[in-house]
């Protein structure tokens, strides 16, 4: 189960990503240029994969390459990447500093969408979050970079999940008006809860459900505007998540 956290203001990260060197965009088309990406997962996955589709920005073609940092990773854990190839995964600390090796690097078109960038956690049975910096850069011009961090969220195996025949948000985008969450579930759904996230990962909101169809008010009235995540958990594992916007009034 994934979910994507935004680390920026969606209006000030469009701006901020014109004249920078590539667009990063996650695999649901978001732009994660200089953003935290999350990843949720379970510790008996044994590898756990994000996409990152890297377009070049300009005029000009240019010869890209990619670092990777380790931020913070939980230890006896495992990762490694693809850029042009893949490379063999490494344990924890065994490499602080990773780069594609120099004939690796692809020559990248203006324009055109480059899909073959992958990152790789290996949590091994441990629990914890990991986060990888991954660092773009121009060849020719090594200063010339974007980046964005990927954070592996790893729990213990979850529960058996609740089924979602419909978990929606209206209006989506809302102006000026509370949101209204909609869920419609199958089995068991004691100990479920809908938490709501905002772009940088703070909690605002956290209803129980009760019962199968529920229906939840987000009031939207001390809401900043920006993007928003709300999350059906149960056990505290997350279950299923959808977007929604909040405009300016």
């Amino acid at each position: 189960m994934k979910r994507s956290l935004l680390s920026l203001p969606l209006l000030t990260l469009v701006a901020a990503a014109h004249g920078q060197l590539a667009e990063l965009r996650d695999e649901w088309g978001n732009l994660v240029n200089g953003q935290v990406v999350e990843h949720w997962g379970d510790n008996a996955t044994p590898s756990q994969e994000v996409d990152v589709h890297v377009t070049l920005t300009g005029t000009v073609n240019k010869t890209l390459n990619v670092r990777r940092y380790e931020v913070a990773v939980v230890p006896n854990t495992e990762n490694y990447f693809c850029w042009g190839v893949c490379y063999a995964p490494q344990p924890a600390g065994a490499m602080p500093v990773w780069s594609a090796q120099a004939q690796h690097a692809i020559q990248c078109q203006p324009g055109v969408e480059v899909t073959n960038f992958h990152a790789y956690h290996s949590p091994y049975g441990a629990n914890g979050a990991s986060t990888y910096r991954f660092v773009w850069y121009d060849v020719a011009n090594p200063s010339d970079t974007v980046w964005c961090d990927i954070r592996y969220q790893v729990t213990a195996v979850s529960v058996p999940e609740v089924a979602v025949e419909r978990f929606s948000a209206w209006p989506n985008p809302a102006v000026g008006q509370d949101v209204q969450l909609r869920l419609d579930l199958t089995g068991e759904v004691n100990d479920a809860q809908v938490v709501v996230h905002n772009m940088v990962g703070e909690q605002v909101l956290q209803v129980p459900v009760r019962g199968a169809n529920a229906r939840i008010t987000v009031p939207t009235a001390r809401l900043s505007p920006g993007l928003y995540f709300a999350s059906l958990e149960r056990n505290g594992s997350p279950a299923s998540s959808i977007r929604f916007v909040v405009a300016g009034r």
